[in-house]
Formats: C-alpha cells, sequence, structure tokens
C-alpha cells in the first residue's frame, strides 16, 4: 500500500483541488497496482497533449493552478499552419488545439512543442526523477543523461505533472535498471556509419528484447557522438518496449559492462551480424515502386547540425515532393539565423514543430484528406514505422542523402548498405 506524506494527504482530501485530487488518486491506484511503497516528487514533467482525451484533460487539470515545478511539452498540432498549406481537414482541429494552449498558459508550462527538449538546454541531472509520456522521451532520458523514468503512458505523466508526484516503482529503483540483456557486434565495421545505420541497429535491437528490460549495447566506439547515440536509443522501443539502454563506453551509467549490468551475467546475449541488419534495413523499407510523394526528417526533432546537412545537399536545388523537418521552434529559429531555413524553404521544403511521423500533416487522410501523399521517404527508423502502421502510406528508408536526392527527383534511388 502507498503510504502518502501529510501534504499528498491533503492533496487527496481535495484540499487542493479536484483537478489535484483526481491526478493524485489516480496515481496511488497505479502504485497499489505495482507494490509502489510511495510517491516522490519529480524534477519536472513533460506532457503529451495532442494524445490525451480532451474530457480527461478536463478533468484532471480542473482547478489546478500554476504548478511550481516545471512542465515541457510534446510536439504539437498546428491547424493554423495546416490550413495556411491548404490542407483541406485543418479547420475541424483548432478549436481543441486553441483551448488546450489557453490552459498551457493559465497553469505556466512551458510550450516546448518538442520530442528533444534536451536540445533546448531542458535536460535532467543523473538521478533526476522525471516523469513523461512518449517512448522517444523516455528512453532518451534514461538512457543517454541516466534520469530516472519509467514506462508510463500519457494520461499517467498528464496526472504526475498536475501534482508533482509519481509512483516510486519500476526503473525509478536503481536495482532495475542493470542491464539483463546484453548486444555484441558480430563483425561489423561501423567506422563509416550513418544516423540511418545507428536507427537501424536500434530497431533491430528493440525487436529482441521481451518487455522492458534494460540492455547494454557493447563493442561500439568509446564516447559515441550524441547523435548516434540519439538514433540508437530512440528507435528501440519502436520495435519493442525497450525504455532503457546503456551504451557501454558512452552513457553515464554505463562506463564499464560491469556497471551497466551490476556485473551480473547476463539473462540472453544478442548478436548482431551483417543479415541482422541487411534484414531490417528490408524490413523497414515498405513499397512497391519507385515513386516517392513526401520526404520527411525529424523523428525525433532535428538537431541543428542535421538541419544544415540538409540544407547543404538542397543549396540551389527545387524539390519534386513535399517535404517536412520536425524541429523545436528555438532549434528552428538558429537555423534561420545561419540561413539554412531559407536555403530549405526557397527549394519547397517547410519546417514545423511536429511529430514528423506520427503527426505528419502531409501523410494523415484525417489532416490532408485527398492532398494525402501516398509514399514517404525518411531516414528515420522510428519514422519509418510509424508512417507505415499509422498513416498507412509506402516508406522509403535509407540515408540522409538519398532521402534529400528522393525529394529532389521525386523518385527512390537508395540501396541495402553493403555491410563491411
Amino acid at each position: 500500500m502507498v503510504l502518502l506524506t501529510d501534504e499528498e494527504k491533503r492533496m487527496q482530501a481535495g484540499e487542493y483541488g479536484p483537478g489535484i485530487q483526481r491526478a493524485i488518486n489516480l496515481l496511488v491506484k497505479l502504485g497499489d497496482s505495482f507494490d509502489a511503497e510511495k510517491l516522490v516528487p519529480i524534477s519536472y514533467s513533460h506532457i503529451s497533449y495532442d494524445l490525451t482525451n480532451e474530457d480527461f484533460w478536463d478533468l484532471m487539470t480542473e482547478g489546478v493552478p500554476k504548478t511550481p515545478h516545471r512542465v515541457t511539452t510534446h510536439p504539437s498540432n498546428s491547424p493554423e499552419v495546416w490550413k495556411a498549406w491548404g490542407l483541406p481537414l485543418a479547420d475541424q482541429w483548432i478549436g481543441e488545439h486553441e483551448r488546450k494552449l489557453k490552459r498551457f498558459k493559465e497553469l505556466g508550462w512551458l510550450r516546448t512543442e518538442t520530442c528533444a527538449e534536451y536540445l533546448l538546454g531542458i535536460m535532467p541531472r543523473k538521478g533526476d526523477i522525471v516523469s513523461m509520456g512518449g517512448s522517444c522521451m523516455q528512453v532518451a532520458n534514461n538512457s543517454l543523461f541516466g534520469a530516472r523514468v519509467d514506462r508510463m503512458g500519457v494520461l499517467v505523466s498528464l496526472a504526475a505533472a498536475v501534482c508533482g508526484r509519481t509512483p516510486f516503482m519500476g526503473l525509478l529503483l536503481p536495482e532495475n535498471r542493470y542491464a539483463s540483456h546484453l548486444v555484441k557486434l558480430d563483425d561489423l565495421d561501423v567506422t563509416e556509419w550513418t544516423l540511418s545505420h545507428y536507427h537501424c541497429l536500434g530497431y533491430y535491437i528493440g525487436d529482441q528484447i521481451p518487455g522492458f528490460k534494460p540492455v547494454a549495447v557493447n563493442g561500439l566506439p568509446v564516447n559515441l557522438p550524441f547523435d548516434y547515440a540519439r538514433a540508437l536509443v530512440i528507435s528501440m522501443p519502436t520495435s519493442g518496449s525497450v525504455t532503457l539502454a546503456h551504451i557501454v563506453g558512452t552513457t553515464p551509467e554505463a562506463p564499464t559492462l560491469g556497471a551497466a549490468s551490476g556485473n551480473k551475467k547476463p539473462e540472453h546475449v544478442i548478436r548482431v551480424g551483417k543479415r541482422e541488419m541487411t534484414q531490417t534495413w528490408e524490413r523497414l523499407n515498405v513499397w512497391d515502386d519507385d515513386i516517392v510523394e513526401h520526404v520527411a526528417f525529424g523523428c525525433p526533432h532535428s538537431t541543428i547540425d542535421e538541419i544544415g546537412r540538409i540544407a547543404a545537399l538542397l543549396e540551389g536545388k527545387t524539390i519534386k515532393t513535399s517535404l517536412l523537418i520536425g524541429a523545436s521552434a528555438p532549434v528552428e529559429a538558429l537555423a534561420r539565423r545561419q540561413g539554412w531555413a531559407d536555403i530549405i524553404e526557397k527549394a519547397g521544403g517547410h519546417f514545423l514543430p511536429v511529430c514528423s511521423s506520427i503527426g505528419n500533416p502531409f501523410t494523415r487522410r484525417d489532416i490532408a484528406g485527398e492532398k494525402q501523399a501516398k509514399s514517404a521517404a525518411t531516414d528515420s527508423a522510428r519514422s519509418a514505422h510509424y508512417l507505415a502502421t499509422v498513416s498507412g502510406v509506402k516508406v522509403f528508408f535509407g540515408t540522409e542523402e538519398e532521402c534529400v536526392n528522393a525529394a529532389i527527383t521525386g523518385k527512390w534511388e537508395g540501396e541495402i548498405p553493403k555491410w563491411k
């Protein structure tokens, strides 16, 4: 049974309003079902409001004043922009969107509207307890920064944001964070790998891990560049449920394999070689002709370096497809200062602080209607998965350069890598 502090008992008694009362009651019931001993304060919270039922949202936030802790927000719908782009079903989204934005202001929550708030300088310290919805956010903050984030749904993360508490359970407990599964590379030379190769590796690993088991990846270069490490870990919960991945020699809790595993023998060793990488690359490509109608970047949200590379490839060119870069507003602003946004937009591309896979207005029939793109190219395994399964479009998966070339020509010329 969850033991409550005096302040938490006052929350439960309704002294802080009905929204906080409902939120803490939900968290207590969740904690009881998993034998959590207590609730713990969170360092900050991150919520996904476009994936939250509006009635539930209203119940959880009723009577809630400005929260004393920081709350950041996930990529949002942008129906006013969709309308300006001529997407026919934008109007039906505007009312709910405006109501939630108004409530954000009242609550004092930050309109970061990104799945990568760490690119804005908002990041947890090692050991910080954070509540957030969205598997991309959970695995990135757990793995890359050593924060303590449990696998929670968007409704639970909203409740935690409201009352500033979460059950002390799951991956919040130090003893549950050691890797039980180990990945070893089998005769793979990663010297010339791009982001897409790491996306592909992560997608394969996620499919091999049962449930929420933490995993350690051994054999990659020490101090793997951040973009590569991010691409690897965020792809894992797309094909599976991995919420914590240790990259030995790179991530905070994995200076050595012993530290990552708690010096315990792994339950299972997964070997990844050329065959597994080829099969996964093929699996991510779901198409039957070479016609590309859309190109999507930014799942997770693009870094300034990615945008710079895309701009260099598009400079002086005109694209034949639609092209969307998902990026937070501050990162887009920096791209404009650099002149890169202007190059991309002159070529015909667009920017939006949206999830360029699940929330992509060009590939969603319920937004674009008859203007929906029927095929899309992307360099992200996460994006490839969701474009195919959520939007139901044909998907081309390949490198950044192959995707830009597809935007320019309207055709796919990508190839399966020749693994070394």
